[in-house]
């Protein structure tokens, strides 16, 4: 990959990693690019779904659906004037959810069972049902809870386990009631297996419900009648004693009656009228005297009172008054307070409001003599009514009595006579009595089942699959701890990425190793990506280019020396006229001459470094290369200290000052601590990471043991699938190896 590094990103690399996300922004073309490298698996638990969805629905048995039309009568025919006992029903919403109630009780239900024997029935709680019934009886809930939209309500079900209990249950189960929509129409549906019992039982629900209500009317018609029966002979004997006792009084006390009362007390009653309206108009006469009064001692609640208003005099005062003021308030402002003008206008101001004032008191003095010519009308009315009073005061304790007497049998002839006209409509009632409710429509049962529906189902299991495949995708995809891309590098380790490795599957090998394979076809997409880095590496490094690169990694068996080996052999392979040497400084496990396929040395590089062996003995020289390498010795002890040595940093400074380029191989970073100690004399690191392989927490665990180091680090992503990391669609030169791989020879 040729990626240009600017100068100042290497303050952002070698400092601290700035925390960065966990989680990336999915976006669409993520989606779809996960959906397609993991296809089969999708693909897979689709299949899955349908074919578990396929065995069920062979399992189940179909299922018809009849169902009725029940219509609330809002249009009653009045055959009398009469009301009805039991009156109709009023159509709001409680009273058909009632309506709804009484189709689904259990005592409705249980009438139903009777007459069709329903407990005999198979279908219907002859038999407990089996596990693999339940299970289809679950199955089917929630199949019509999925599909059936605004779903008919079901009943409620007894509690017992008896057969015809069961049977209710298994009716209340299979029954489905709601309204059609806003109207006051109520469907009354049932599911079975045989089309004809289904419709026989819905027939018979719609026809008990109807008589149901036609018996509770005249249920309640004959308790009213016998009631108003027994009431109506009781009250007939109630009058008779009533007027007896009324008549008997006023033949004793010998009182007159007039029209509607006694000669006196219609005077009476005369003159009470007389002197309430006399009161009625001395109170308005005074108080709004008072009103005057007040409005007086504040001249500013004057404009509020009638009387002022309506005074034409006032009002033309008023407009005058008006006027002066604001004479006088252009004076003020034109000549001062002491000018003649001014004090003329206001010499006029107090003059106008000296006949206001005069006005008002007239008004007053008037409103004053009203006030008291109705306290005195008042007074002599008062004076003639107590007189009155007196007169008739010997005859009023009988007339109360008489009047007590008359009015409880008027009251009580008035009972009779309602009881009796409401005794002859119900009597006129008892054969006119109709439901609230009609059929509109007999059960029907409309040709093929509705359970199950084979063709929905299947949709739905295919879609279930399809988004439970999604969902097991997207899960794997969460648990996928490997890096794969070198955005998702870059974003959670907030360093460079410099390179993308190819892996070299065994048939492209053959008997090579990548080392040697690379040296043969320098011209390769192994080679190709090798180069990249280099340029990368390079580039990377505008004010010096580093000469000694340290290669490194998380753990061992992530390709750091055969990538360490193949970049160093390339480049002596593609550039004879520079000199490069590879070092292995993996003391503990060393690979380089595996990877070269090269012969060992007379010596190690902990041996020259100890003195006793001399540079040309522990050096190598691949011929077909021209690859210069120091081998080392497996399991060397006190290896730390020796890489921390004087000797080692004079060493690989002077291979630097001999060679152009100084490649060394180090043990992995969280094994131990090699790679820390051997970083101090590198110019570049070179972190190793691979594909799909290396954790990510481990490998940003490791690069943060690198930050104390200060120096300039690049990632490197190796051993890549090519064929697996085109799915991903990435636009990096990995995925268009996959692409254009005819463009580069083998």
């Amino acid at each position: 990959m040729s990626t240009t590094i600017a100068k100042g990103d290497f303050d952002k690399l070698d400092g601290p990693a700035a925390p960065v996300p966990t989680t990336a922004r999915l976006d669409v073309r993520e989606l779809l690019r996960m959906l397609n490298r993991r296809k089969w698996q999708l693909l897979g638990v689709t299949v899955l779904v349908c074919a578990l969805t396929g065995i069920v629905l062979v399992q189940l048995k179909p299922e018809y659906r009849a169902t009725s039309l029940v219509m609330l009568d809002t249009r009653k025919a009045k055959v009398t004037n009469t009301t009805d006992v039991l009156g109709g029903l009023s159509v709001d919403i409680p009273a058909i959810q009632t309506e709804i109630e009484v189709l689904r009780s259990a005592y409705l239900l249980g009438r139903v069972v009777d007459k069709l024997k329903l407990d005999q029935d198979p279908e219907y709680g002859a038999g407990s049902p089996s596990v693999f019934g339940q299970v289809v009886g679950m199955i089917r809930a929630t199949y019509e809870g999925w599909v059936g939209g605004a779903a008919l309500e079901r009943a409620e079900t007894p509690t017992d386990n008896g057969p015809r209990a069961r049977a209710i249950v298994a009716l209340s189960r299979n029954i489905q009631i709601a309204t059609r929509g806003r109207s006051y129409v109520i469907g009354v549906a049932l599911d079975s297996i045989d089309p004809a019992k289904a419709k026989r039982i819905v027939n018979t629900i719609t026809d008990f419900y109807l008589v149901d209500q036609l018996q509770a009317k005249l249920d309640a018609n004959k308790r009213a009648t016998d009631f108003f029966n027994e009431r109506i002979e009781e009250l007939k004997q109630t009058v008779a004693a009533a007027e007896s006792a009324a008549a008997r009084f006023r033949e004793k006390s010998g009182l007159t009656i007039g029209k509607d009362s006694t000669i006196a007390s219609q005077s009476i009653s005369e003159l009470n009228t007389q002197l309430i309206q006399a009161r009625t108009l001395r109170a308005e006469k005074e108080s709004r005297l008072v009103a005057l009064q007040q409005a007086a001692r504040n001249p500013a609640t004057l404009g509020g009172i009638t009387e002022v208003l309506v005074n034409p005099l006032i009002s033309s005062l008023r407009a005058q008054e008006a006027e002066v003021a604001r004479r006088i308030g252009d004076l003020n402002q034109r000549y001062g307070e002491s000018h003649p003008r001014l004090l003329q206008a206001r010499a006029e101001q107090g003059q106008i409001q000296g006949r206001i004032n005069a006005e008002v008191a007239k008004i007053i003095s008037s409103v004053q003599g009203d006030a008291e010519a109705a306290k005195s009308k008042e007074t002599e009315l008062q004076a003639q009514v107590d007189s009155l009073e007196k007169k008739a005061g010997g005859l009023g304790q009988n007339e109360v009595q008489l009047r007590q007497l008359e009015r409880d049998a008027q009251s009580t002839r008035g009972v009779y006579e309602d009881f009796l006209k409401r005794f002859k409509e119900l009597r006129e009632q008892q054969d006119i009595q109709q439901p609230d409710a009609r059929i509109l429509s007999p059960a029907t049962v409309p040709p093929g089942a509705v359970f199950p529906r084979y063709g929905l189902a299947m949709v739905l299991a295919m879609v279930g699959g399809l988004i439970l495949g999604a969902i097991l995708i997207g899960i794997m995809e969460r648990l996928d701890g490997g890096f794969r891309t070198g955005e998702q590098i870059e974003r959670l380790t907030g360093r460079a990425m410099v390179g993308m490795i190819p892996s070299l599957p065994r048939s492209t090998l053959g008997t090579l190793s990548p080392a040697r394979f690379v040296i043969e076809k320098p011209t390769s997409a192994y080679a190709e990506s090798l180069r990249s880095t280099y340029t990368a590496i390079m580039l990377g490094s505008l004010d010096k280019a580093p000469r000694v690169i340290l290669v490194t990694s998380s753990l061992p068996a992530e390709g750091k020396s055969t990538f360490v080996s193949s970049l160093a052999g390339l480049i002596a392979r593609s550039n004879p006229d520079k000199k490069v040497i590879l070092v292995d400084c993996d003391l503990r496990r060393p690979s380089i001459l595996t990877a070269l396929v090269v012969p060992e040395t007379e010596g190690t590089v902990d041996e020259y470094l100890a003195g006793s062996k001399t540079l040309a003995q522990v050096i190598g020289r691949d011929e077909s290369s021209g690859l210069y390498y120091i081998p080392a010795r497996a399991n060397t002890p006190n290896s730390a200290e020796i890489l921390d040595s004087n000797a080692m940093r004079n060493f690989v400074g002077a291979l630097s000052e001999q060679f152009d380029l100084v490649f060394i191989d180090t043990p992995p970073l969280m094994a131990v601590s090699d790679a820390r100690i051997t970083a101090q004399i590198a110019d570049y690191v070179v972190f190793l990471v691979r594909w799909e392989q290396t954790g990510r927490e481990l490998a940003i665990n490791a690069l943060k043991l690198m930050r104390d180091q200060r120096k300039q680090v690049g990632i490197v992503l190796a051993q890549v699938d090519v064929r697996r990391h085109s799915r991903y669609g990435y636009g990096d030169y990995v995925y268009y190896y996959s692409k254009y791989k005819d463009y580069y020879t083998n």
